[in-house]
């Protein structure tokens, strides 16, 4: 690329390429990596994944980019009319001569981007009812199976199975091994307890870890392992930091532990108070039941005494409607009752008979009529006219045919000889020849196309010649007149 002109007078003039080119290598050089703040305004995220925005104050203001590799790191979705600090780079665009501020980190201006990103999502969830207590499953009152996500390498993991053994020995732990902080850790989280949910053998969910900064704990305050916790089916129990830590997990999980340990608390209940609590409980079950039973069987005793007379009472009571009973039925006479059923069904059987002979009646004058119309139809006959007729149609319609084939191949003959009788190879075995001009291939019509001097093409019968004009004659040329020129 060239950079500069020698002009007439000897002086070194830069090209506008050249003259962009130095104030990129100055700028890029002078500022590789700055922070500026202001207020956003013109903010678009285009398609491509690249966010397009203007960064201005009371006087100036600056385009800024920044790149999509670069917006996966935001921890917080900027807006018009933010005030923000952003770290960044000047770059040059050549063609346009125009300079831009390439940002590689964003933050709210008064407020870490961590804490922002933290208060956004959490309006965020609330709002969608993640919070709501009404969602939130019940703990089990003995968890058989503790299913564990945590670093499989760090204090967090041995404080809890050590307190979950000495609280319920026999209990069945389950650790799911998964980083706690650092690129990918939230989607790790979230996947081993969505695992857990698939594996379906544990009673109880303990995520979480050890204490450290926000930015330690940010794994546990990103929207997939929040989603991951409402969106599972055994009951989760937060346990991340120390007891001042609060991180989004803890608002969306069934329960919230201060530390892991308090996590473990919660899930196990001490084994031998639990038994010395079903001990005592069976003691009083056995009093209870001991005095139920005694103060039953004098109820029973009781009962029965009073029982006896009434059931006395009660047998004489019934021998006397019995024999009320049998006088009533001396009364009637079966028999009758059989007779009189039989003559009724007598008369319905007769009744049903004349009733059966009429419809049969009805029936096969219905089928006479039917037979009738149909035999007026004679669809054999309808069908042989109509075959007859179709029969006619085809040959009318094939005459038709043939006779206008007949007449278009007397008109093709006709204009074929007409054709050929206009055939120039017909006009050259008789004789003639026909004359171009070499140049152009004009056909010579009249002496008047020609020229002495003018080259020609003669075409006869059986080829073409060359020939130069001499001289022309509207008279017939003689054998041995010279023309004129």
């Amino acid at each position: 690329m060239k950079k500069n002109i020698d002009d007439a007078t000897g002086r070194q003039v830069l090209t506008v390429t050249a003259l962009n080119g130095i104030i990129k290598d100055i700028l890029e050089g002078a500022f590789p990596g700055i922070w500026v703040e202001g207020e956003i305004s013109n903010f678009k995220i285009y398609t491509s994944g690249h966010i397009y925005f203007t960064l201005k104050d009371a006087d100036s203001q600056v385009r800024g980019v920044m790149w999509k590799g670069s917006r996966k790191n935001l921890r917080f979705t900027p807006k018009d009319g933010d005030k923000v600090v952003v770290r960044g780079r000047i770059s040059v665009y050549n063609k346009r001569g125009e300079y831009q501020l390439v940002a590689e980190a964003m933050e709210p201006k008064g407020l870490g981007a961590l804490q922002a990103a933290f208060e956004e999502l959490k309006k965020k969830l609330e709002a969608e009812g993640l919070f709501d207590k009404a969602r939130k499953k019940p703990l089990p009152v003995i968890a058989w199976s503790v299913g564990i996500v945590t670093s499989p390498k760090g204090a967090a993991v041995r404080d809890m199975i050590r307190t979950l053994n000495r609280r319920f020995p026999g209990l069945r732990i389950v650790l799911n091994p998964s980083p706690v902080q650092g690129d990918g850790a939230a989607a790790k989280i979230a996947r081993a307890i969505k695992e857990l949910n698939q594996y379906g053998q544990v009673d109880v969910i303990i995520a979480g870890r050890g204490g450290g900064s926000l930015e330690d704990l940010w794994a546990f305050n990103e929207e997939v392992v929040a989603r991951a916790i409402a969106a599972s089916k055994i009951p989760v129990v937060s346990a991340v930091g120390h007891e001042v830590d609060f991180t989004i997990a803890d608002f969306v999980a069934d329960a919230r532990a201060s530390t892991p340990t308090a996590a473990a608390e919660i899930v196990a209940p001490e084994k031998a108070a639990l038994e010395a609590q079903l001990a005592e409980l069976s003691r009083k079950l056995r009093l209870e039941m001991r005095d139920k039973l005694e103060a039953d069987s004098q109820f029973v005793d009781d009962l029965m005494g009073r029982l006896s007379a009434t059931a006395r009472n009660m047998v004489e009571l019934y021998r006397h409607k019995l024999e009320a009973m049998r006088g009533g039925l001396r009364g009637q006479n079966p028999a009758n009752k059989v007779r009189i059923r039989q003559e009724r069904l007598a008369q319905l059987s007769i009744a049903m008979g004349r009733a059966l002979t009429r419809l049969a009646g009805v029936k096969r004058l219905k089928a006479k009529t039917i037979t009738d119309r149909l035999e007026a139809i004679r669809p054999k006959t309808w069908i042989a006219t109509r075959k007859v007729e179709l029969t006619r149609i085809e040959e009318a319609l094939l005459r038709g045919v043939n006779l206008r084939l007949g007449n278009d191949r007397n008109k093709i003959e006709k204009l074929a000889a007409a054709l050929a009788a206009y055939d120039p190879a017909k006009v050259l075995d008789r004789g003639y020849a026909i004359v171009t001009r070499a140049a152009d291939g004009g056909v010579i019509k009249t002496v008047a196309d020609l020229a002495p001097g003018t080259k020609v093409s003669i075409r006869v019968k059986d080829g073409a010649a060359g020939a130069t004009v001499d001289g022309k004659s509207k008279k017939g040329i003689k054998q041995g007149e010279l023309f004129d020129s």
